[in-house]
């Protein structure tokens, strides 16, 4: 399944089943970071926390927002530059970050705070699943997202 497919069946599904597909493949990414200890800790903590707020909406957008808008974390262990340029640690934790910021977004607006997101976090809506699906495809995962459409599309 080619990228362009695969955001067509993303894009029909609603956002509880694409939000989880996201997560379930960032469990992948997070290898890739293994030799970076402290940033696959803070990355596993960001996903921990993604996933509390889909079960019970019991955090706040802000805290869902601090792994991208704070600069302890953008300028510490979740900065980009950590990495080698396009490398798949690099990319891995891109494709992190754009899905905390996927589900900030939606916490933000499900809290009818819209006025409060950050920049970053304003364009982290659901047409960003399109660079999503790319940093899929850049960290290797695009066979994985494709058995968990298919799995989806049977549903």
């Amino acid at each position: 399944m080619d990228n362009k497919e695969a955001l067509n069946l993303i894009d029909s599904m609603r956002w509880i089943k694409k939000a989880s597909i996201f997560l379930l493949l960032l469990d992948y990414a997070l290898r890739n970071l293994d030799s970076a200890s402290g940033t696959q800790e803070k990355c596993q903590e960001a996903v921990d926390r993604c996933w509390q707020w889909l079960s019970d909406r019991g955090l706040s957008a802000d805290e869902l927002a601090y792994y991208l808008d704070s600069d302890e974390m953008q300028g510490g262990p979740l900065a980009e530059g950590n990495f080698a340029s396009e490398s798949v640690e690099q990319n891995s934790l891109i494709l992190i970050l754009l899905v905390v910021g996927f589900f900030a977004n939606r916490a933000y607006k499900t809290a009818g705070l819209q006025e409060q997101m950050s920049e970053p976090i304003c364009e982290a809506d659901e047409s960003s699943a399109v660079y999503i699906v790319d940093y899929i495809e850049r960290v290797g995962l695009s066979d994985v997202l494709s058995s968990y459409l298919s799995a989806k599309a049977k549903r």
